[in-house]
């Protein structure tokens, strides 16, 4: 009997994938375990495993292909055996699987296909769902719920403007209905919002025109090039703006001696059989053993409840091409520095390669972003939902300071800022936290 391959879920919120490349061709024999395709994701590209061994069979889904989760992209049969059931290929031209009947029929009266995130979202606004047109895939998503929702509310108000106009409208206060526009077809231009402006408030001289920003003027401007926002980019804007936009935010920093963590760093590297032990390594050590201390930090806000975690799972913000993902380091706290080293080795070069698996950027309760490396001496960083709190480290600089019987000495130094969630942290708990993790970092013998 044939075995179904689907698009697999690899998130609690992810409601479908692409197809970046198969890894097995029509015909291939796989084997029960072994990568046979690889999927972006909005978070990370994995590698789909064979759930069983055969022969591969029915690719439906070419490179570039978005399939929702769940949806038939393959199958795997036994050798010998004829995959007598076949879904059909999607065109050269689709980005989606499209076997499934569109909502947007009109003779329709089946309740369309829905995914579990645009449900809730709809069940919540109380949408009618054979009112909400798909984009993609035949399947109701949360991209159509919300653009759904976001149409009716600017129904009413439609107006032609430019987009500059619009920005300069919503900087000023300005409605849109009460604007005579003077551009073609009588749409609206940022001169025209800017009058209404003078006419109802003559006297402000801060609304007069060379006062406004150069970059909402209507000038076009050349373009080296547009991105499309989507995938992991997509995913990294969404989630930081809704950070910034719900978290209240604060920081505190302290600057560290790093003398005797690099002595140490330098000692185990200079050891045989040893993985080489990074900064990095030693400040996630320092991190997971000040946490066991204050639990406050390793938390999360949820709606009239504050969660304290109890495993201890430090992520580190890794650079890729397409944006920036966090591999998590698992129990931190129970795991010696050397074997942190070869952890963060491993994830760091999977996902360098895009091969990281879903367990590997899954559960983080704290998150380090070190741009060290890249010659940044301080820095403040966002944090990553739903932590409550993220460590920045800047680069490690020589600089002079005063010790005992104020004597001044060179010293390699480094800064650690602390961002973290004001709805579950407060300045005194977030000083004591950094008072102790320099205190572990200046003394990292106790880390050993």
């Amino acid at each position: 009997m044939a075995k179904k391959v689907i698009m697999p879920k690899f998130g609690m919120d992810q409601e479908e994938g692409t197809v970046v490349r198969w890894l097995k061709q029509e015909g291939d024999s796989v084997e029960k375990g072994e990568a046979i395709l690889e999927v972006e994701t909005d978070k990370v590209n994995m590698e789909v495993e064979a759930a069983t061994s055969g022969v591969l069979s029915g690719i439906n889904a070419d490179p570039g292909i978005t399939v929702p989760v769940g949806h038939i992209i393959a199958y795997i049969v036994a050798p010998g055996q004829e995959n007598t059931v076949q879904t059909p290929a999607p065109s050269a031209t689709t980005s989606a699987i499209t076997a499934i009947p569109s909502t947007t029929a009109t003779t329709s009266l089946v309740e369309p296909r829905v995914t579990p995130v645009a449900a809730n979202i709809a069940a919540a606004h109380q949408v009618n769902l054979q009112s909400v047109s798909t984009t993609r895939s035949g399947h109701i998503t949360k991209a159509d719920i919300e653009g759904y929702l976001s149409n009716q509310q600017t129904k009413t108000t439609a107006v032609m403007a430019v987009p500059a106009a619009r920005r300069l409208a919503h900087e000023l206060g300005v409605d849109l209905q009460l604007v005579t526009g003077s551009g073609p077809e009588g749409r609206i231009q940022s001169r025209d919002v800017q009058q209404v402006v003078q006419l109802s408030q003559p006297e402000s001289p801060s609304i007069a025109p060379q006062h406004i920003p150069e970059e909402i003027i209507d000038e076009p401007i050349a373009i080296r090039q547009t991105i499309p926002l989507r995938g992991m980019r997509r995913t990294i804007a969404d989630r930081l703006t809704g950070a910034v936009r719900e978290m209240p935010q604060f920081t505190v920093s302290v600057e560290v001696q790093m003398e005797r963590a690099i002595d140490i760093v330098e000692d185990l590297r200079n050891m045989e059989g040893v993985p080489r032990v990074t900064l990095t390594a030693l400040l996630v050590k320092a991190c997971a053993r000040t946490l066991i201390h204050h639990p406050a930090i390793n938390a999360s806000y949820r709606t009239n409840d504050i969660i304290e975690w109890a495993d201890i799972n430090i992520g580190i913000a890794v650079a890729v091409e397409t944006g920036l993902i966090v591999p998590v380091i698992h129990q931190a706290d129970r795991i010696g520095l050397v074997d942190i080293a070869t952890q963060l080795a491993d994830v760091g070069k999977r996902a360098g390669e895009g091969k990281l698996q879903s367990k590997d950027i899954q559960h983080g309760t704290f998150t380090i972003s070190n741009l060290g490396m890249f010659g940044v001496e301080q820095f403040e960083a966002i944090i990553n939902p739903p932590q409550a709190a993220i460590l920045a480290v800047g680069r490690v600089i020589k600089r002079p300071i005063v010790i005992e019987e104020d004597r001044i000495v060179v010293k390699p130094m480094t800064h650690c800022t602390l961002t973290a969630d004001h709805r579950v942290i407060d300045g005194a708990v977030a000083g004591r936290f950094l008072a102790d993790l320099k205190r572990a970092i200046e003394h990292p013998g106790m880390l050993i």
